[in-house]
């Protein structure tokens, strides 16, 4: 199972507090309205066309579509903070890439589920999922870009202490914490030591490692969350090793009206890029296993495997319930050819092959 510990969590949407963008524990976030109806697409039972046909506004309209085509800049006055309005055009750009590439798959898509409304559902979750794992992602690189700042500025600055007493100059700058050391020795009566500083000009001699960068909270980034007024959410939950590679995921889409779609994903192991081909492109050999709470409760479990050559097959096993209560099983098979384009589809493997 996926160890999810408990970190920090991060949100983003209009209405956040002031400096969101910041972790926070557990303060409430708000996203523009989906223009999706749940209870309706399930009463109906309608196709997914009216999701191809809003494909060119990320799959909402109205106002999700006003801030989404507007800027960073421009939405700034709406989330209250430039960071959190970067974000959601990092969320709404991420969505419409995602609908423009898979208009024509998305039939196909909605038939694997068997119900329009399960598909709708579960193609939110896999847009909202891959926007809130990148975005989830850049938190936490820029967390960890933040930690490492700070390490980097403590090695130097140990590096700096150490030459001062090496030169004599440690209690000097202890009564001048603020004294620059080019200014010092540029005086006319500079201290005796100044002469040895000059001698070591040239000789990897240590640069002053200047004012100390802001440290970041004490722990990583794991948790993202978007929520409506409605109560429909979107969590997404990340599991990093110790040398923060991600290795699992976690995504809960809710309606807010009953309908949950809870999908984990656990990688085997960090990271393993393939050689670069010809045009520099690589991909991830990894294996991993998907599993999926489906709104009708019923549960697929994706047990996927990735050949060196990026080929790779893919076996899902559906546990549900019939009218009776009694649990039904259904396996089926999949392959694909090689880790990019075409090839990379994947292709139900017919039982007569």
């Amino acid at each position: 199972m996926l160890n999810l510990p408990p970190g920090r969590y991060v949100e983003r949407g209009e209405g956040a507090p002031h400096g969101a963008a910041e972790a926070h524990d557990e303060e409430g976030g708000t996203m523009a309205d989906l223009a999706m109806d749940y209870d309706k697409l399930y009463a109906m039972q309608r196709g997914l066309h009216a999701l191809v046909e809003r494909a060119d506004t990320a799959g909402g309209i109205g106002t999700w579509q006003e801030i989404g085509d507007g800027t960073a800049t421009s939405n700034e006055s709406i989330f209250g903070n430039y960071e959190l309005s970067y974000e959601f055009q990092v969320f709404y750009g991420l969505s419409k890439t995602r609908i423009d590439e898979g208009k024509d798959k998305l039939e196909r898509f909605g038939d694997m589920f068997g119900g329009v409304a399960d598909a709708m559902l579960q193609q939110d979750a896999t847009l909202a999922s891959n926007a809130l794992v990148m975005a989830g992602q850049t938190l936490h690189d820029r967390w960890l870009g933040e930690k490492e700042a700070v390490e980097n500025w403590e090695e130097r600055n140990d590096a700096w202490n150490a030459y001062l007493e090496e030169i004599g100059a440690a209690d000097y700058f202890d009564e001048h914490p603020d004294a620059d050391i080019w200014e010092v020795c540029s005086n006319p009566e500079a201290p005796e030591w100044c002469q040895a500083w000059r001698d070591d000009y040239g000789e990897d001699r240590p640069a002053p490692p200047g004012e100390r960068p802001p440290d970041p909270e004490d722990d990583q980034p794991t948790h993202i969350w978007l929520e409506d007024e409605d109560g429909s959410s979107v969590k997404v939950w990340l599991e990093f090793d110790e040398d923060h590679n991600v290795i699992g995921e976690k995504t809960t889409v809710d309606t807010g009206n009953g309908q949950e779609t809870t999908t984990t994903i656990e990688y085997d192991g960090p990271p393993d890029p393939s050689e670069p081909d010809d045009d520099g492109n690589t991909y991830d050999r990894r294996d991993y296993t998907i599993t999926t709470i489906n709104p009708d409760g019923s549960e697929t479990v994706s047990e996927v495997t990735i050949n060196e050559d990026g080929s790779g097959s893919q076996t899902s096993t559906t546990t549900s319930k019939n009218d009776d209560g009694e649990e039904e099983t259904e396996v089926t098979e999949y392959t694909r050819k090689g880790p990019s384009g075409d090839d990379a589809e994947w292709v139900e493997v017919d039982e007569d092959d």
